[in-house]
């Protein structure tokens, strides 16, 4: 917040000559240089009072919050923002259960300060954390990330055009737990259950539609097909807010299939005159066997195709999981967790290369439960929406 610098009810008064006091001309005459001498003073006095009005004001915006992710803070206690969901008692999972607000040490600890300032601190700190115990709760490194209620993820989805998600499977899990926030349903919310069987809505609740094949065929792929069958069917489940449009786009490789690319450039050009940014996530790993050459291809595919669109559209690389230890011993050399680190930071340098921002999730989940060694369940994938929001939160809006 700026603050107004004091006015002064006059302006500065040149001192006259008074009787009975030298006049300049006496002076010089004496061989002494007053007027300088006078100045010299005021000058002093003049940087002093600059210098305590500096403090005074350092001290004032020290004490205000810094508010860089344009959401309205609040001093309130976290609670279970999944109370109202649906499918919260059938699921078993709540909010606090997979996520622990900063606690400030110190009773004069503003809880604010504890908060990531900026995104690239944010990043890092989300990138870089760890866990205290398996499938214990997850602690960024340094600072704190946010969980946003609905109504605030809204907020921040209205500053943009439109928001894409590029990748294979791990990155259609995380748009996946999008969904089920945006539409409050963690039961079915990933889903298109308007094209369900009842036998199939039961077989596919909660981690199911993550982890079933025959669920994961189901899986949302834009708003657009939420808001235009949702409310016909007889189990509805609406977005709490639809006015920016989201998709996923499937890739698993590099270049990918032309479709995809008119796909992609009709999102571009979906609003000509539009001053909103188009964010992306981009990922791509285990799809493509973790080839380096193939994920750097991609980034730069996508990456001029937004180009040509001369459309502010920022990226964010999601960088791989970590390997679970059901991972099969076959799958170990290639897809193991030596490789995985040895991809995260070779792709982290090559998207930091090219300007992009860059997410890891290898430290987030390397002590997350897997229920296959390579895919992970409600619990993880909603907290890495809530990290991608918070990294949506941080983008400048024009």
């Amino acid at each position: 917040m700026a603050y107004p610098f004091p006015r002064f009810s006059s302006a500065p008064q040149t001192p006259q000559c008074l009787k009975g006091v030298e006049s300049p001309s006496s002076w010089q005459s004496r061989g002494f240089d007053k007027p300088r001498s006078y100045a010299t003073r005021w000058l002093l006095l003049s940087v002093a009072a600059a210098v305590i009005l500096l403090v005074l004001l350092t001290k004032s915006l020290a004490s205000h919050p810094r508010q860089t992710d344009r959401i309205p803070f609040s001093d309130s206690d976290i609670d279970d923002f999944f109370n109202h969901f649906e499918g919260r008692q059938d699921c078993g999972i709540a909010s606090t259960d997979i996520y622990i607000p900063p606690i400030p040490f110190h009773a004069t600890t503003k809880k604010h300060s504890l908060y990531c300032p900026n995104r690239a601190r944010l990043l890092e700190a989300m990138s870089g954390g760890g866990r205290h115990g398996f499938d214990t709760p997850y602690f960024p490194l340094g600072c704190h990330f946010r969980w946003y209620s609905t109504s605030e993820i809204c907020m921040i989805l209205d500053r943009f055009d439109s928001v894409v998600f590029l990748g294979d499977n791990t990155l259609r899990h995380i748009y996946s737990a999008l969904n089920m926030l945006l539409r409050e349903n963690i039961a079915l919310g990933g889903l298109r259950q308007w094209e369900m069987k009842e036998s199939e809505r039961e077989a596919c609740r909660c981690d199911n539609q993550l982890t079933r094949p025959e669920c994961l065929a189901y899986s949302v792929l834009d708003s657009r097909s939420v808001r235009s069958n949702d409310a016909a069917s007889g189990h509805s489940s609406p977005y709490f807010c639809d006015r920016t449009p989201h998709m996923f786009i499937p890739i698993d490789r590099s270049p990918a299939a032309e479709d995809l690319h008119t796909s992609f450039n009709s999102i571009l050009h979906r609003e000509p005159d539009s001053y909103k940014p188009i964010a992306v996530i981009h990922s791509l790993s285990l799809a493509t066997s973790l080839a380096w050459p193939t994920a750097t291809s991609s980034m730069d595919e996508w990456v001029t195709l937004a180009d040509i669109s001369q459309k502010n559209v920022p990226f964010l690389w999601v960088g791989p999981n970590a390997a679970g230890h059901l991972k099969p011993p076959s799958q170990i050399l290639s897809q193991g967790n030596n490789a995985l680190w040895h991809y995260t930071t070779e792709m982290a340098k090559e998207a930091e290369a090219r300007q992009l921002d860059t997410l890891g999730m290898y430290n987030f989940t390397l002590q997350a439960g897997s229920w296959d060694g390579t895919y992970y369940g409600q619990e993880v994938v909603l907290v890495q929406a809530m990290m991608v929001i918070n990294w949506l939160s941080r983008l400048e809006s024009t």
